[in-house]
């Protein structure tokens, strides 16, 4: 069974063991308004009891990426993970203060009044290469202002491969839960690394 180990600029940040969990997946995300350049969420349900419940785990939310920040994921075999995961509480205070701008304007908002905020990430390029071969490099603009990569795994659904899937949306796609611009969307197998540098 596979591991997903993610280092971050050349040191490890977690792996994720499937005699922990039964599915699992790793998301980068990012758009132009900000106030982070990406972030990172990485979780999974917890190996389900005889009724077929699972508890949600966590090992990383939110966790903040700024420029140059180097990314690997390494898809390969093994079990365990390290750290062990988190059972999310939602009962508990939340991991870090989250300071909001008391001007950028809700979800409630008109999507115009949404997509007329000042961008401040127009410069950010995701580049990723997928063993070794030569970077796809991918940015937001005007039209599509959001960027989205995942990584999923379970074990009732081909458990030897990863889906790995890299979409570019607008605010209004995102709204209306569309896949906007597929950049790429396969099966990788076991042995497989991604990297990604978070530039300009």
């Amino acid at each position: 069974m596979p591991i997903l180990r993610i280092t971050k600029n050349g040191n490890p940040l977690c792996t994720i063991g499937s005699d922990d969990v039964w599915a699992f997946s790793a998301s980068l995300s990012m758009d132009v308004w900000g106030p982070e350049v990406s972030s990172l969420d990485i979780s999974g349900g917890s190996k389900r009891r005889p009724s077929g419940e699972s508890d949600f785990l966590f090992w990383e939310i939110s966790h903040e990426l700024k420029k140059q920040d180097r990314l690997s994921f390494h898809f390969e075999a093994g079990s365990k993970s390290s750290p062990q995961g988190t059972r999310f509480n939602p009962d508990a205070p939340p991991q870090k203060e989250v300071k909001l701008d008391p001007n950028f304007p809700t979800t409630e908002t008109n999507p115009k009044d949404l997509e007329a905020y000042p961008a401040i990430n127009t410069d950010i390029v995701w580049s990723l290469s997928l063993n070794g071969a030569p970077s796809v490099k991918v940015k937001p603009d005007t039209e599509r202002q959001h960027l989205m990569l995942q990584m999923i795994w379970n074990e009732d659904n081909h458990p030897e491969t990863l889906s790995l899937s890299l979409f570019k949306k607008s605010l209004r796609e995102i709204m209306d839960d569309s896949d906007g611009e597929v950049i790429f969307s396969e099966a990788i197998p076991v042995g497989s690394a991604i990297d990604m540098i978070i530039g300009d």
